[in-house]
């Protein structure tokens, strides 16, 4: 894996760019540029650093790089589609300018100036500049109004060709100053369409650079995939393997506990037989048993260098079953606090069952107190209910009573007043006497 991991390291930055590679990157100093041209020129420039920026950024590993590069994807993609608009529009603007384009939509009369002026142009390079031609024509009407013979027939021609030949003069000298204008013209839209060519053309080089990028880019990314599963798989067998290695230790370690205790019990059993030997009074008893012992010592230490040997083919094993120990004790002693907390939280527990105790007493208190008061307002309510059946027919009997005399004609006011006042004091006096029990049960 680690040789594969190399190689891939290799792979990748031999496909990488170095910074000497993007030397056409650096901008091409023009004489003349249109203001169009710089700002698309410049918009190109800025638009191929920034994508050689996202392909040059680099990662810590394949996955990583390869993550990357998916994520990156599509904005190489927004580019690629920008560089194809620009290169497009370029060509367009190009096909517009070029002279056979204009020609094709000049009218009539703008073709037969343009053909005039291919005429001028034809006749320049052949070697006449515009100064000679110049001097030609004021050397040729010099000579046609000096020469005297020619004089009788200009004087007798009439004065309106004589104008219409100037003017025809005029004409010619202003279409070749045009001509020259446009001449000029078409030298800076050639070289503009030239500089556009090589644009365009340097474009589509960078244009098939990035693609062939972006295919080693995506053969990496395969091959990275690749060796990522291969280890996966690699990983898996290692893991089985370590487990079964791990099963036959635990298998061993059984063994080597088993050995242990066989060692301890045997090692007991000589030195109980050491002793009784030593206790033993007569010496012939003593030397049988010496030899007998002597012989079973042998057997036994050859029992023990056959364990030896197997002690030395486990000892890594009991390295490890002292570390196990070490673990178990660490687990132990975790238990231990653990147990300790426990007991904190059973006192706790002890302590809120107590309190809990205490707090259903005091409830069952209340309930009692609650339920005697509950008899005590029922035993109010009742009495307060007696006295107001008393009072409502009392109030029966007064109102009857002041019927029957309202019926009867009353002398005066204020006897009807008097009688009202008698009534309602018999009234108030016996009540209070009737709810003075209920008064004291509140």
């Amino acid at each position: 894996t680690v040789r594969k991991k190399k190689k891939m390291s290799e792979i990748t930055t031999k496909n990488q760019p170095s910074k000497t590679h993007w030397w056409w990157l650096d901008e091409h100093t023009a004489v003349r540029r249109s203001p169009w041209l710089q700002s698309t020129l410049t918009e190109l420039n800025e638009k191929t650093k920034a994508m050689l920026k996202l392909i040059e950024e680099d990662a810590d590993s394949f996955a990583q790089r390869a993550e990357m590069f998916y994520k990156k994807r599509p904005e190489l993609v927004s580019m690629v589609e920008d560089f194809y608009k620009i290169h497009r529009l370029l060509a367009e603007r190009y096909d517009q300018v070029r002279p056979e384009a204009g020609i094709r939509l000049l009218p009539p009369s703008a073709r037969l100036m343009h053909s005039q002026s291919e005429k001028l142009m034809s006749f320049d390079y052949r070697g006449y500049d515009s100064y000679s031609e110049n001097c030609d024509v004021e050397e040729s009407v010099e000579s046609e109004i000096d020469d005297p013979e020619h004089e009788g027939e200009v004087r007798s021609a009439a004065p309106n060709e004589v104008t219409k030949l100037l003017k025809d003069i005029e004409r010619v000298g202003e279409v070749k100053k045009t001509d020259k204008d446009q001449i000029k013209q078409k030298d800076e839209i050639l070289d503009e369409v030239m500089m556009l060519r090589e644009e365009i053309e340097r474009l589509r080089k960078e244009k098939e650079a990035h693609k062939d990028e972006l295919a080693q880019k995506d053969i990496i990314f395969n091959d990275v995939v690749l060796n990522l599963r291969e280890e996966i798989e690699q990983l898996k067998k290692d893991n089985k393997t370590t487990n079964n290695e791990v099963r036959q230790k635990n298998i061993i370690r059984s063994e080597v506990m088993k050995l242990k205790e066989e060692i301890e019990r045997l090692r007991k059993e000589n030195e109980a037989q050491k002793e009784e030997i030593k206790k033993k009074d007569s010496i012939s008893n003593e030397v049988m048993k010496l030899r007998t012992e002597l012989e079973r010592c042998k057997k036994d230490n050859k029992a023990q260098n056959d364990e030896l040997k197997k002690k030395d083919s486990i000892s890594n094993e009991v390295m490890k079953l002292r570390k196990e120990l070490e673990r178990r004790k660490k687990e132990n002693k975790a238990q231990n606090d653990e147990l300790k907390h426990k007991d904190t939280i059973r006192d706790e527990l002890t302590m809120l069952k107590e309190e809990r105790e205490s707090f259903r007493e005091e409830n069952k208190t209340q309930k009692i107190d609650l339920k005697r008061k509950d008899q005590e307002k029922i035993e109010v309510i009742r009495q307060l209910s007696s006295t107001i059946d008393l009072l409502k027919q009392e109030n029966v009997k007064l109102k009857s009573f002041i019927a029957k005399e309202s019926a009867k004609k009353w002398k005066t006011p204020f006897e009807f007043d008097k009688l009202i006042e008698t009534f309602s004091g018999k009234l108030f006096k016996g009540g209070p006497r009737r709810i003075k029990p209920s008064v004291v049960a509140l």
